[in-house]
């Protein structure tokens, strides 16, 4: 049983915005779906968990079909943990007055949907070391390192505190457990130390 995560997939039938803002390279949302599932079932077998860190569906003020969005956990052969995100946030404001519990049990309980929580956050442990999952940087925690998403390629992969797990940051890969240690190895000895890095 392995790990694996990930963040800002925004899947939904009427998300086109993201592909065109990501620059994501897909001729519609449709093919952007199906390579993610692809992949997704490619990594990570059924006994294995995806943490999804925010906005696995897609919901704004324009693209609003956040069903089909969460439809797409029933393409995943692994267990999927939500961690909510902004768009998540929007629909439990929008469509369920603000009730993240009937939103968590909606995702839950739908046969449409197959999820295996639905959750704020959460913390891992990866070989010994804490990580805090969040959707965004800005609520990293201080105490250990932090997986995040939000930014979306934009942002980066390194922070001080931690790394953006976002699709665009992986070539639409998940991150898994061996990514994330090799790259906290990297920030320890290079990204935190270098001095010419850190002044950019």
């Amino acid at each position: 049983m392995s790990n694996w995560y990930t963040a800002d997939s925004h899947f939904g039938s009427d998300s086109v915005t993201v592909l065109q803002r990501d620059n994501r390279l897909f001729k519609d949302n449709a093919e952007y779906t199906a390579e993610q599932v692809r992949i997704w079932n490619e990594q990570a077998s059924s006994d294995d968990t995806i943490y999804v860190i925010g906005d696995f569906c897609n919901y704004n003020s324009t693209e609003k079909d956040y069903i089909s969005g969460l439809a797409v956990s029933k393409q995943i052969n692994a267990h999927i943990i939500l961690i909510t995100g902004n768009s998540e946030d929007r629909v439990i404001r929008d469509v369920f007055g603000g009730d993240y519990e009937k939103f968590r049990e909606y995702c839950l309980t739908d046969p449409h949907f197959r999820f295996e929580d639905v959750i704020r956050n959460t913390y891992v442990t990866i070989n010994g070391e804490k990580f805090f999952l969040t959707h965004k940087p800005t609520d990293h925690d201080k105490e250990c390192q932090t997986l995040f998403g939000h930014t979306h390629r934009y942002g980066g992969l390194w922070k001080p505190f931690g790394f953006n797990v976002g699709v665009d940051l992986n070539h639409y890969r998940l991150f898994g457990d061996d990514d994330i240690m090799f790259m906290l190895g990297k920030k320890k000895i290079y990204w935190d130390e270098d001095m010419a890095v850190n002044d950019w």
